[in-house]
């Protein structure tokens, strides 16, 4: 098979996917297909953020991190927050959908919820976010519930599994205060002794000249 025709093939495929729970497209609820593409694109989007927090946290956590790694680290996360932009500008199209018309189909749904998106839960996990710190919908906790799920059927499974592999991963705010820890300040490394009090020299005079900045901006 060419390249052409595995690509083709990927789009055939993929545009199946937008026939809503019959697998049909001519049988969708008006607004119903609108409700399918958003949802697919910004999943599309959240793969694009896992790979990208991926590569800028595998970056950070070499054991020697060369300065001239530090742009690409950015160049990683200047995406993220770009692509996290353009998905929130993907969602105000779904502002257009009516409570009136959301009803129209939202029991053919029922109880699915965005809150089950497991890319979702990855990001969240990949950028450092603890249990305590999520937020339920209801009195259900999303990384409960996409376990249960995780009995449904294969495609519940494999959501599962990459949320438990992520949870295994080292986290991208983890790598970075390690790079930030042994990063050496005004000449002191975590090893030289009164290297403490080196680094609250340098935050608090920061913190001064932070301070005047923002007040010459005001």
């Amino acid at each position: 098979m060419t390249t052409s025709e595995t690509i083709q093939n990927l789009k055939l495929k993929f545009h199946s996917l937008q026939g809503g729970l019959e697998n049909n497209e001519k049988g969708l609820i008006p607004d119903e297909l609108l409700f399918i593409v958003v949802h697919q694109a910004l999943e599309l989007w959240f793969k694009i953020v896992n790979r990208e927090l991926r590569l800028a946290r595998d970056h950070l956590a070499a054991p020697k991190v060369p300065e001239d790694t530090v742009p690409n680290v950015v160049h990683h996360l200047r995406r993220v927050n770009r692509v996290l932009e353009l998905a929130v500008d993907h969602f105000k199209v779904m502002e257009t959908l009516t409570p009136q018309d959301f009803l129209g189909f939202r029991e053919k749904i029922t109880p699915a919820s965005g809150f089950q998106s497991s890319q979702m839960r990855e990001m969240e996990i990949l950028l450092g976010m603890k249990s305590k710190q999520r937020v339920r919908y209801g009195k259900v906790d999303p990384i409960e519930h996409l376990e249960k799920l995780s009995k449904s059927g294969p495609s519940g499974q494999e959501a599962w599994s990459r949320v438990q592999n992520v949870q295994n991963e080292q986290t991208f705010q983890e790598a970075l205060r390690a790079w930030l820890y042994r990063t050496p300040i005004n000449g002191s490394t975590p090893s030289d002794a009164g290297d403490d009090a080196a680094v609250q020299t340098f935050i608090e005079a920061y913190l001064v000249r932070f301070d005047g900045f923002m007040d010459k901006q005001c």
